[in-house]
């Protein structure tokens, strides 16, 4: 495929972003772009603190600066903490020339001072960005739930906010997974998400400090004994949720979640196999029937290296550039994942595939300011 067909391609894709559900043994159950991401659907390495929720990218209230945030913590509540660094640590990845590796790494760790947690961002450049651990040059510091100075420029935020992640997820269950008694637009729709709380990670940084297109993806590392590993990491909503599902339409290996989450963008060229499989699978749910081969493949290729592609120049427009909080991702994702082709890039397809919406949009709590995400919810 030549590189325009490519970015044609991408124009439609950056599919397989798909919500995910997901069950856990602590009540209430959730399942989201990237919760739960672990096999038996639990938390990476059973560590809820460390467990990813979604990552977002996206111009700032001043256009020259631009947003990296991240949640993690599913079902957040008022007295929910961060890992400390003793325990665990937190990772924002920048590619600044496409070839998947981290060129800048916001590292950021916790610790208790006087009974409160303190914050601490580190930034690594170089070579020291592919880093488990924190390191480089401390931007901001200071007590979380508090708006701090980023030296250099822009602004630093830790602590609860509301969830700002938006989805139909009783009805997905029921119309794709067949738990349940609900379906997705059967009049009933409801935004799981709606009262639900999250930790976020939230950076506000000058357009300088990062580049022009960036890739982005979120890591969390957890230390076992003198050892530090990589526990979770995202880019796009869901590809390994969604990819490596052990559910009964993809029926993936136990292990294949673990192996994603350990692994690196660099090295994704080893999962495009079960992307296409993926893809196959899902879209076999379409009266068309199930993507070629060529198809799913043309598709595998965007998808992977699993990394959020965002030129900064520009306002976010999820799920190719960026992702702003707002974006619908998941009508675009459920449409081309299920086999519609709504850009027209294969032929004999239509536009439509076999779920072309959840039937639920944004949130109205987004903050037109830092730090972007709503209040918690009481």
């Amino acid at each position: 495929m030549t590189a325009t067909g490519k970015s044609v391609v991408a124009a439609g894709v950056a599919a397989l972003l798909l919500v995910a559900w997901a069950a856990s043994t602590a009540p209430p159950k959730v399942g989201a772009a990237d919760h739960l991401d672990a096999p038996g659907l639990m938390s990476p390495g059973g560590d809820p603190r460390l467990d990813i929720n979604d990552v977002y990218v996206f111009q700032g209230a001043d256009p020259g600066n631009t947003v990296l945030a991240m949640t993690v913590n599913p079902v957040a509540v008022g007295d929910t903490t961060f890992a400390e660094k003793h325990s665990g640590s937190y990772h924002l990845r920048i590619d600044t020339n496409g070839d998947a590796i981290e060129d800048v790494t916001y590292s950021i760790s916790f610790e208790t001072d006087d009974g409160n947690q303190i914050a601490k961002v580190q930034r690594a450049q170089g070579r020291t960005a592919d880093t488990l651990r924190p390191r480089g040059r401390v931007v901001a510091a200071g007590p979380v739930g508090e708006e701090l100075a980023v030296k250099d420029g822009g602004s630093a935020w830790t602590g609860l906010r509301s969830d700002p992640f938006f989805f139909d997820l009783g009805g997905f269950l029921g119309t794709v997974e067949g738990i349940g008694n609900r379906m997705l637009n059967d009049g009933e729709q409801s935004d799981f998400f709606a009262d639900l709380n999250t930790l976020a990670i939230v950076l506000e940084v000058p357009d300088e400090q990062l580049g022009g297109t960036i890739g982005v993806w979120g890591t969390t590392s957890v230390r076992n004994g003198g050892a530090v590993m990589q526990n979770d990491r995202m880019g796009r909503p869901a590809i390994n949720t969604v990819v490596n599902s052990s559910g009964p339409i993809v029926q993936a290996a136990t292990e294949a979640k673990n192996l994603f989450n350990g692994s690196a963008p660099r090295n994704d060229g080893a999962f495009a196999g079960a992307v296409i499989s993926a893809l196959q699978a899902y879209s076999s749910l379409d009266t068309e029937g199930a993507y070629t081969d060529g198809e799913a493949g043309a598709l595998a290729g965007v998808l992977l290296p699993d990394v959020i592609i965002y030129d900064t120049a520009t306002a976010a427009a999820g799920p190719l550039n960026g992702r702003a909080l707002a974006d619908d991702v998941i009508d675009i994702e459920l449409r081309i994942v299920t086999g519609g082709d709504p850009l027209g890039l294969f032929p004999d397809r239509d536009a439509l595939g076999a779920i072309n919406t959840d039937g639920v949009g944004p949130h109205d709590d987004y903050l037109d300011v830092f730090p972007y995400l709503g209040e918690p919810n009481s």
